[in-house]
């Protein structure tokens, strides 16, 4: 956790400033003083002219970086606080404005009232479709052994031929639907799928065959397809890199909590809700979900910004619009030409990244397919505990989750983050190819599986870093990430976790282990392939020359250029940090 304390001197017709006094003596006297707070360090900005009167209302400002919240209350509630603010009558005649924030909005006062609505409207959206996502996907597992099987005549291998046809149509849809947010406002795909997607869960509840639920499944998967990769590709149209994985985190974490809420709602409705209606309890939890989906659709029709270039969002400013279309800097290419397809074929990140996503995704297909549930059922647990047990699996992928995205953002890299994960495949998969003596050795087997989720937020966010300079590309990856791990995906629970070899899984454990070994080389190729390209410039949004005039900086102490900690940083800018 970093947090900053920005103060900004303002901009005013009789203002006047000794800017060298505040270089040269003040800052040091901060530093001096309020270094045994916790202060890191400051980066000073100078406002350019020409722009400041109309938008800019500093003259200059400065953030100061400190360990942590408190830390920044304790320096200026201690005595030293009147030494530094006395010192401010000798180089000003004007007081500054003071304003607290941690890393989640940033800096930036710009930045911070963007992403406040931002964090509010288009994060909520996409984190509630996810989360009902997780809980529609959930409830076939938990119908399907809380009396769906039997009541719909489930015969045989007919429970993975559902699942591998949802996911046959969810993967060929995807990269067409990612690629038509680039060219239709994504308001109207969105909600179009979300209000196709809620009146087929309705239509579930009525099925009497097993056939029908695997047909209805298929078209499902076709309307679902936008719900990840799509809210991936906005997320990242709108998010910095410093901003994007906890953003993307929070976004998935949703849909654990869905997954999560599936096993104990279908718990639920077994003790609660089974024969009301004259329905079976399995029937219930597909007509709460369509309710549910309704009125997020709406909230998604009013809410939804569409792409900063729309400059559509209604709650947002004209000056917002602007800020937010021109901030992640400038894409070099746009527009679907003749190039595209032989720019995105040729690229290693249309390559490397849904493979080595590819390679995560039929790993930890042992977190999936009811695996933990029929190793419960051959254990003598209960039909609850089958339903609730394998819920943990998914709350330490919240765990996962969130830490790995937190620690990628802090980074401002992902590669690091990455080799753990793969390190935490290895390790969980070896101790169910260990067979555990122990039904503690499985438990912690699975649980520790579930913190490699991550990839979800953490490789989806990296996907965007090397991609961001290409729209095309992007979109076309963002969707060729997930379909080409489902064409894999598919097939590989028929292989290796049939139903008939119920409870023991082992060539599934074994196939987890060395996909998960081999994702370790694959993150390496693709972080020294980003730390070249980006060098060579080749890779990287380019930010617009009218925000950067001068950049130079004044050393302190014997590190000169270090940012933040043994340099102060000085920026002309025109239109701000």
């Amino acid at each position: 956790m970093v947090y900053t304390v920005t103060v900004l001197y303002p901009n005013e017709a009789d203002a006047k400033y000794d800017l060298e006094y505040y270089l040269s003596h003040h800052l040091p006297l901060v530093d001096r003083l309020w270094r045994k707070y916790g202060l890191h360090g400051w980066t000073v900005v100078k406002y350019g002219p020409g722009v400041t009167e109309d938008r800019i209302p500093y003259s200059f400002g400065c953030v100061l970086f400190y360990e942590d919240d408190n830390a920044a209350k304790q320096a200026f509630k201690g005595p030293e606080a009147a030494e530094v603010l006395g010192d401010i009558s000798k180089f000003s005649n004007k007081q500054p404005l003071f304003l607290l924030a941690t890393w989640l909005w940033g800096q930036d006062p710009r930045d911070r009232a963007l992403l406040a609505k931002l964090d509010v409207t288009l994060l909520p959206y996409f984190s509630l479709i996810w989360f009902l996502f997780g809980v529609t996907r959930s409830s076939y597992s938990s119908a399907y052994i809380s009396g769906m099987r039997e009541a719909l005549g489930f015969e045989g291998k007919e429970y993975n031929y559902m699942s591998t046809a949802y996911l046959v149509v969810y993967a060929v849809c995807q990269m067409p639907g990612t690629s038509l947010l680039t060219v239709v406002r994504p308001k109207y795909v969105f909600v179009t799928a979300n209000v196709t997607w809620s009146v087929l869960t309705l239509i579930t509840y009525k099925m009497t065959r097993a056939w029908q639920v695997i047909l209805l499944n298929a078209i499902e998967g076709g309307f679902s397809a936008i719900a990840y990769v799509g809210a991936q590709f906005i997320l990242a149209s709108w998010y910095k890199k410093s901003e994007l994985g906890m953003r993307a985190a929070v976004f998935c974490v949703f849909g654990q909590l869905g997954t999560l809420s599936g096993g104990w709602i279908q718990a639920g409705l077994l003790e609660t809700l089974a024969g009301k209606g004259g329905l079976p309890a399995w029937k219930w939890i597909f007509i709460i979900v369509s309710v549910m989906t309704i009125p997020v659709a709406l909230f998604g029709w009013v809410f939804i910004p569409d792409l900063p270039s729309h400059r559509a969002a209604w709650y947002l400013t004209d000056e917002q619009k602007e800020h937010a279309a021109t901030r992640l800097g400038s894409i070099s290419k746009k527009s679907w030409d003749t190039t595209v397809f032989k720019r995105v074929l040729l690229s290693w990140q249309f390559w490397l990244l849904p493979f080595v996503f590819m390679l995560y995704s039929v790993c930890v297909q042992m977190l999936g397919n009811n695996v933990m549930a029929y190793w419960l059922a051959s254990r003598g647990y209960t039909v609850v505990q089958q339903n609730t047990y394998p819920t943990v699996i998914h709350a330490t992928a919240v765990v996962g989750i969130v830490v790995y995205a937190a620690i990628s953002d802090k980074l401002q890299s992902r590669w690091e983050v990455s080799i753990a994960i793969g390190l935490t495949f290895v390790i969980g998969s070896a101790i169910l190819v260990s067979t555990p003596s122990t039904d503690a050795g499985y438990f912690v087997a699975f649980y520790l599986l579930g913190t490699t989720y991550a990839p979800q937020a953490v490789w989806y966010s990296w996907m965007a870093d090397v991609t961001g300079h290409d729209l095309q590309l992007r979109a076309i990856t963002t969707g060729f990430m997930n379909s080409f791990d489902f064409a894999f995906v598919t097939w590989w629970p028929l292989v290796f976790y049939p139903v008939t070899d119920a409870p023991n899984f082992r060539k599934g454990y074994i196939a987890s282990l060395v996909t998960g070994m081999l994702t370790l080389p694959v993150i390496g190729l693709i972080a020294y392939l980003e730390k070249r390209d980006t060098a060579r410039g080749i890779i990287g949004r380019t930010r617009a020359t009218s925000l950067l005039e001068e950049d130079r900086v004044i050393p302190r102490g014997n590190e000169p250029g270090k940012y933040g900690s043994t340099a102060i940083t000085v920026r002309n800018t025109k239109d701000g940090v």
